[in-house]
């Protein structure tokens, strides 16, 4: 008897040891595990904040972007309301200038027709412009053909018969009408305008 409770005694003893280490190791699994859910945790949280603040920057990348666009869109909007205001007073004022057929404006038209022809090349050329401005050179062709031959040699000023219907200026061509050149009042305002806009548009960033 006494050796059958020695060796009952033995095994509860060896199963109390067993128990206890099996706990041991169960909670260091359930430490482990926890530990392991943590970092899990954390590190799904770290993910999370990254997407939101991803999607936030978009967001704003998005809304600054319009802003900017919207910016630009009135910025553009404005230049193109000033510009055209500016433009059409300068129209409005050469319009008057040559109405007025004062020295201005003939200085203008012979300066014109001396530019026209120096870019042509040649020594006859054919001139036509509006009503008003023909007649003006018709009645002055002789001072026009002398003054002309002081600047450019031995050239020939002729006029055409019929009035073209523009604001002022003249088309001129060579005698076998293979070169035009188009130097109106009109057409050297809309040249001046494009070069402007392109240096205001870009002095202000927009292009």
């Amino acid at each position: 008897m006494e050796l059958e409770a020695q060796l009952i005694e033995k095994i509860v003893e060896k199963r109390k040891i067993i128990m206890a280490r099996a706990e041991e190791k169960t909670n260091k699994i359930m430490a482990s595990a926890e530990e392991e859910v943590e970092k899990i945790r954390a590190e799904s949280e770290k993910q999370i904040i990254s997407l939101v603040g991803s999607e936030l920057r978009a967001v704003s990348d998005r809304i600054v972007g319009r802003a900017e666009l919207d910016g630009r869109r009135m910025l553009m909007q404005t230049r193109q309301e000033l510009l055209s205001k500016v433009f059409e007073a300068a129209e409005r004022r050469l319009e008057e200038m040559a109405e007025g057929m004062n020295s201005d404006y003939t200085t203008i038209l012979m300066k014109l027709i001396s530019e026209s022809a120096s870019a042509i090349g040649g020594e006859v050329f054919f001139v036509t412009a509006n009503e008003r401005d023909l007649t003006y050179l018709k009645k002055n062709l002789k001072t026009i053909n002398r003054n002309l031959k002081k600047d450019l040699g031995d050239i020939t000023i002729k006029l055409e018969d019929d009035p073209i219907d523009i604001t002022g200026g003249v088309v001129v061509r060579n005698e076998d009408a293979t070169k035009t050149y188009y130097n109106t009042l009109k057409g050297r305002l809309d040249n001046v305008r494009s070069r402007i806009e392109a240096e205001v548009a870009q002095i202000l960033g927009v292009i």
